[in-house]
């Protein structure tokens, strides 16, 4: 998932919660809702609302986090998921489609979610919805928190849903995947899986060129060089060069893109490379990296 640096706080400090004594959890739940208090910005939507229907998206409301369920070592902080289930079983499936509409997107999503649990047939529709919502909301897994798009929980139920040999042949996944591409604020987890699921056609491969080159997102610059390399060779070898100049790589995998970089066999990239291997002291033992300098002009005497 992406997770900003103030949610990488929250990361660090949820994850050191998970490995506390049992004394310790208190203090540190403490720290996290007077820090991390998500029902400051609570909006509660009871119009159309059920009558038997509006305690529990009162509850899901007042909480105002999509909790996944999945435990982790430490007691949940934000415990919605029993608030889901009591809502899916007391709802009929005209009544989830309703509550897509809330103005609470916790409520929004897990509506979506009980429609996809329920009837197969909802799953393009539901995700459209969730697509339509502007922005991110507090997602909670485990011990893991961060903000993500409302669609990407409805993304992963589906496709958690399917065997790994239905993940390429299934239909709904199909469609979830093209919609992904056009989703400014997709997370780089999801839009590096959709972009794993499948190869697409040239319509959806010109939005994946958008998404590298106008929204330099690093999961379509991948997916480009490995299959349309030598159409966007120019492109690709600019935006590389951009990145590794400008130190805009994770550094675990900074060392994939110089060789990818270096893939092109363009002397014309030289300086570039040159410049990073004076800031890698151990890029010599990288033999990928080693093996690909004397195709892109760069001998022994230019870096010893």
């Amino acid at each position: 998932m992406k997770v900003s640096g103030i949610f990488a706080v929250i990361l660090t400090i949820t994850l050191f919660s998970c490995h506390q004594k049992e004394e310790k959890k208190p203090v540190i739940t403490d720290l996290l809702t007077e820090d991390f208090d998500y029902t400051k910005d609570a909006v509660f939507d009871s119009l159309n609302v059920p009558q038997h229907l509006r305690k529990m998206v009162k509850n899901i409301s007042a909480i105002n986090v999509y909790d996944t369920g999945v435990e982790g070592k430490g007691p949940p902080i934000y415990n919605n998921f029993e608030n889901f289930k009591k809502l899916s079983a007391l709802a009929s499936e005209q009544e989830l489609l309703s509550l897509t509409d809330n103005k609470n997107n916790a409520v929004a999503v897990y509506a979506a979610i009980g429609l996809l649990d329920k009837n197969k047939q909802y799953t393009v529709p539901a995700f459209q919805k969730m697509l339509n919502r502007k922005g991110t909301m507090p997602i909670q897994n485990g011990c893991i928190l961060s903000h993500d798009h409302p669609a990407e929980p409805v993304y992963w139920t589906q496709y958690y849903k399917l065997k790994p040999e239905e993940l390429h042949s299934d239909q709904d996944l199909k469609q979830l995947d093209s919609m992904i591409l056009f989703m400014p604020e997709s997370s780089e987890l999801i839009l590096t899986t959709v972009l794993r699921n499948r190869t697409y056609s040239d319509g959806l491969k010109n939005q994946i060129a958008k998404q590298a080159f106008e929204n330099h997102r690093q999961p379509a610059l991948k997916y480009l060089n490995s299959w349309h390399k030598k159409e966007y060779a120019d492109l690709l070898q600019k935006e590389l060069a951009n990145l590794i100049e400008n130190d805009s790589i994770n550094i675990g995998h900074k060392r994939d893109y110089v060789a990818m970089f270096l893939s092109f066999n363009n002397p014309g990239n030289k300086k570039t490379v040159l410049n990073y291997l004076k800031k890698d002291s151990l890029w010599k033992e990288d033999h990928e990296i080693m093996s690909r300098l004397e195709n892109n002009g760069i001998f022994s005497e230019d870096y010893d």
